[in-house]
């Protein structure tokens, strides 16, 4: 999940994924590849959001992706 996420603000800045800040300054990697990890057993209800590089990163039970302007986000 981590290496989906890099890439998909990668995209949206268009930019390479190396020219990212580490994403693991914002989040638990480990914690967030187990939280989707694909090899796990049951059913998965849960939503995470952060802020990466200025943008607010969500991902939701069905393992989409929404990045979008962190200053957009905000409600």
């Amino acid at each position: 999940m981590t290496v989906a996420v890099v890439e998909a603000v990668s995209s949206v800045r268009n930019c390479e994924p190396t020219a990212l800040p580490p994403l693991y300054d914002v989040v638990d990697t480990d914690a967030l590849d187990a939280m989707f990890d694909p090899d796990s057993t049951g059913e998965r209800d849960c939503r995470v959001s952060f802020v990466f590089d200025d943008h607010r990163v969500t991902i939701d039970d069905s393992e989409r992706i929404t990045v979008e302007p962190a200053a957009v986000a905000r409600h």
